[in-house]
């Protein structure tokens, strides 16, 4: 079915039909795809927003590791990053790239709807000026054939009558000839024009007008199908990012699949670690018969010893954790300058050698410059060496004065002196020889030591200590240790999968090459390929300091290894 067959006679509600169409296309639709434009820019601009509120601050004391929640939010909102930038993707097409179809659309459809409508008015001025044509034909057919009659009728009277001269009744036979004679002119002329004005009206409302319906309904379907389109390259500029938000998503769960609480706690661990030990048990004070006893003084002392501070010594462990990062910075360094030393004299030794190559007294200033460089690296280096000595033993003394470890030496003590008195009974009564009195008083020693075997047992901890009280002794004067607490034991740590050689940027440094890339002090990169050169290849551990996870070379003098 078409307009030009069906709709001949509604012309103007057609024309108004497709100027409707191109006005929804011009401000309806282009207005949506405006406001959903402003959706996803702004649900990007939020969602950057909320990652800059939220990103957690870098730690600037670079020997404390991130835990693995920190680093795995960190992800997460790197991630959410990249769906923000795929929502400013979709703005910009939907924004800029349809809007602008949507505006050379309207235009195209505008300009030729303009072209058809005049089209048109030519057609029906030349049909109106046909049926002007015809009516002029017929209405002087007409009046020629009124005048042919009237001449008919008076040259009829004039020659009926007798008194009429005969010159007069030729005049009127002349001219009611010449009006004949005009009256068929008219008449031929008027069927000449009705023929004319029959064949342009059917070709008028047939052929013309159809012609010109069929075009401004190509125009309506047009806009149809650009409607089509547009919505589908709406979805499809959805559709394109959707895998790489999908990726995002899938990275995020890796994330927090990532986080472990017992990484986390040996952070900590290492974080907070002093290497102190708890505070040795208390010691029973026995009072004597007759001896005095100020109460007061005695509430002072047990309020005083109840509090117990844990951090009367010094951070020994995170000292050691600092002068071992110092030595591995140190040690990194010197190898760097004895690589500079080893050049600075290939260089001196190769201009002494060929004076012509330039003077060698220029590197003469820089090698003795890098020696004495060496000189004070090594010395702060055996110093920290030193030191670490110094703590390291420490940390040693302090663990063997721990009162677990004393427990320990106690336990297996007794445990070789009941193996001991219990071979030397055996032997006594296969002798048939009991030493009645040595076995007695060793008895009965052991008894009042430990009169119940549970003792040995460790008592549930508590924040209050408590101070047993010995049993009666009999025979004997010496005090038995209280039970020792509980033995705390750690967890095991899960193996952990071997990683890539990290490295941390000491200073920044601006690529040049493409070969190279930049860092920003301070970053963290994997090591790809060991030195080359003074290069080292690298990939970045994130994208904290630049956008790409890229990889290059960087100078081997600006890294440090972690």
């Amino acid at each position: 079915m078409s307009w030009g067959e069906e709709l001949w006679d509604r012309y103007d509600d057609v024309v108004s039909v497709v100027n409707h169409s191109t006005k929804e296309l011009d401000t309806f639709y282009k207005g949506f795809l405006k406001e959903r434009s402003k959706v996803e820019i702004e649900y990007g601009k939020q969602l950057r927003k909320l990652i800059k509120t939220y990103t957690p601050k870098t730690n600037k004391n670079l020997t404390d590791e991130e835990s693995s929640q920190t680093h795995g939010f960190r992800l997460i909102l790197e991630e959410l990053g990249y769906q923000a930038g795929q929502h400013e993707l979709i703005a910009e097409s939907l924004g800029k790239t349809l809007i602008k179809d949507i505006d050379d659309r309207v235009s195209e459809v505008k300009k030729e709807t303009g072209n058809l409508q005049r089209e048109a008015k030519t057609l029906q001025r030349n049909l109106s000026n046909s049926y002007r044509a015809l009516d002029d034909s017929k209405l002087k057919y007409q009046k020629s054939h009124i005048e042919l009659e009237i001449a008919k009728n008076t040259y009829a009277k004039t020659e009926a009558d007798g008194s009429v001269s005969r010159n007069e009744v030729e005049k009127m036979k002349t001219l009611t000839q010449k009006k004949t004679h005009n009256h068929d002119d008219c008449k031929g002329h008027y069927a000449n024009q009705l023929i004319k004005t029959n064949e342009l009206q059917q070709e008028h409302f047939y052929s013309l007008l159809p012609g010109v319906l069929n075009n401004i309904q190509s125009l309506s379907g047009g806009n149809c199908e650009f409607f089509k389109d547009l919505m589908s390259k709406c979805l499809k500029s959805e559709r394109e990012v959707a895998p790489i938000i999908a990726k995002c998503q899938e990275a995020m769960e890796k994330a927090i699949e990532g986080v472990s609480s017992s990484k986390d706690c040996a952070i900590i661990i290492e974080k907070l670690k002093t290497g102190n030990v708890p505070p040795e048990d208390f010691v029973f004070e026995e009072l004597q018969p007759g001896m005095e006893v100020n109460a007061n003084t005695l509430r002072k002392i047990s309020r005083s010893s109840s509090k117990i501070d844990l951090n009367h010594n010094t951070n020994n462990f995170q000292r050691k954790r600092e002068l071992e990062r110092k030595i591995s910075i140190h040690e990194i360094e010197v190898t760097k300058v004895q690589k500079e030393m080893k050049a600075l004299q290939m260089m001196i030794e190769t201009y002494t050698q060929s004076p012509s190559f330039g003077d060698a007294k220029k590197f003469q200033g820089e090698h003795e410059t890098a020696v004495h460089r060496i000189q004070v690296l090594e010395s702060e280096l055996n110093a920290f060496k030193t030191e670490l000595g110094d703590v390291n033993n420490k940390l040693e003394n302090i663990k063997a004065r721990s009162p677990s470890m004393t427990r320990k030496n106690s336990s297996q003590s007794l445990v070789s002196s009941s193996s001991s008195s219990t071979q030397s009974d055996t032997f006594d009564r296969r002798n048939a020889k009991p030493s009645n009195t040595d076995n007695s008083t060793l008895a009965t020693g052991w008894e009042d030591d430990f009169d119940d075997p549970n003792e040995l047992s460790s008592p549930p901890l508590s924040h209050s200590i408590t101070i047993p009280v010995p049993p009666p002794m009999q025979g004997s004067t010496s005090i038995p240790a209280p039970p020792p607490p509980p033995t705390l034991f750690a967890s095991p740590q899960q193996e952990e999968e071997p990683q890539p050689k990290k490295v941390v940027a000491l200073y920044q440094f601006d690529a040049d090459t493409p070969d190279t890339i930049s860092m920003g002090e301070g970053e963290e990169f994997f090591v790809l390929d060991d030195d080359q050169g003074g290069w080292t290849k690298v990939q970045r551990v994130d994208s904290r300091f630049y956008d790409d996870i890229g990889e290059g070379f960087i100078p081997t003098s600006f890294i440090q290894v972690l």
